[in-house]
């Protein structure tokens, strides 16, 4: 059984502590090392079909199974990035195991999911970029129309509804702990809203953030973000440019796959590379253009805009929360000139002041995608030794 580094021991001991932010040096995080030993795994592709504003829509998972499981009342459910998939935290773009693969290797259930319109028939996409459409139903073909149609109506709603569905079939009766990703972040905080089977008794981060409407607040409070919209029809499309612009070229040592050309190339055959304005819109909590979908849907007015809502008082009260972030991660830790500024502390301090308890872990090196770099697993980890330690308990 592994044993625990002094970095470990310092983690868990100011676990304890009401410290917001916890810190970890360089040398310390080479020295993380799995709570557990590893085990086989085996995966399985899931879906589900649901109706929601006027349409069918399909949700995809990868189910990750442990041959020997560690603890059969909990599981883990993971939402990927914007334009990403559940592919992504199988596998880094050189082929290392992703953060759900890392769990699951540890003897836990776990759910990576995608978005409704990410998933392509098969797992692969094989069209270039600029040609790609979102792909809402995974066994036809719909007109283009349609899909214009559909862009303006799969709202943050949709994509819920679809994973509180396949979270209850696979794990109903089970306590969750949810994981996002940058877009993902608020989804993973809101999927108590949609399982009605499961509990979800924690949140786990990196750049994750919190709930949208928190960062409409945060925005307002600190000016560490500057407001934007994307114009209605928009569809943004991931390219080595966006990514270079986006902050998030990192360190060589820390890349194997090489810059952002090579990230793009060899990540755009499992990720869509695209974002519906919508997506982008009700993530950024750009109130001032959500109003323009209800008038061109004619859909409810709370269809836009009740992601914005506070998470439910009386379940964070129940709940625990553990992010992470890189120091180099320009929207969650470089923005912000005060420490209370910077958008992971914000959210790490609100979350503190509404349940049983939050921190801040500052990792050194990394930027927005180190959950994809070398010694990502060791972010799976922390998460591993606080769950080991009863911090959810």
């Amino acid at each position: 059984m592994p044993t625990k580094s002094a970095a470990v021991e310092k983690f868990l001991a100011n676990l304890g502590s009401t410290d917001l932010l916890l810190t970890l040096n360089w040398d310390e995080w080479l020295t993380i090392e799995a709570p557990y030993s590893d085990v086989k795994i085996s995966s399985q592709d899931v879906v589900a079909r649901y109706n929601r504003n006027g349409y069918d829509w399909d949700i995809h998972g990868t189910l990750f199974t442990p041959e020997k499981e560690l603890d059969s009342n909990r599981a883990f459910v993971f939402f990927h990035g914007g334009a990403g998939s559940e592919k992504i935290m199988d596998l880094t773009p050189d082929g290392r195991p992703g953060l759900a693969r890392v769990v699951a290797s540890q003897g836990f259930n776990v759910l990576a999911l995608t978005y409704p319109g990410h998933y392509p028939k098969g797992g692969v996409w094989k069209q270039p970029i600029a040609e790609r459409m979102p792909i809402y139903l995974v066994d036809r073909e719909l007109p283009t129309e349609e899909i214009l149609d559909r862009n303006l109506k799969c709202t943050f709603n949709v994509i819920l509804q679809g994973a509180g569905l396949l979270t209850d079939q696979r794990f109903a009766g089970r306590e969750i702990i949810g994981f996002g990703h940058s877009t993902g972040g608020p989804m993973a905080a809101h999927l108590t809203r949609f399982s009605k089977k499961t509990k979800v008794i924690g949140l786990v981060g990196f750049g994750s953030g919190g709930p949208d409407g928190w960062r409409l607040e945060w925005r307002n409070q600190t000016g560490a973000e500057k407001y934007t919209e994307k114009p209605i029809d928009h569809v943004s499309r991931r390219s080595p440019d966006s990514f270079k612009e986006s902050g998030y070229v990192d360190p060589e040592d820390l890349t194997p796959w090489g810059g952002a050309d090579d990230y793009i190339r060899l990540i755009s055959p499992l990720r869509s590379q695209m974002k519906t304005s919508l997506c982008d819109n009700q993530h950024n909590a750009a109130v001032g253009i959500l109003d323009e979908y209800v008038k061109r849907t004619g859909l409810p007015r709370e269809e836009y805009f009740d992601h914005l809502q506070e998470p439910d008082p009386a379940w964070l009260k129940t709940i625990r929360v553990l992010l992470t972030v890189g120091e180099n991660d320009k929207g969650h830790w470089v923005k912000g000139e005060r420490l209370e500024d910077k958008r992971e502390m914000f959210m790490g301090a609100k979350y503190a002041a509404s349940t049983r308890g939050a921190h801040v872990v500052l990792i050194p090196r990394y930027g927005h995608v180190g959950y994809s770099e070398l010694y990502n697993e060791k972010i799976a980890y922390l998460w591993l030794w606080a769950l080991k330690a009863g911090y959810f308990d």
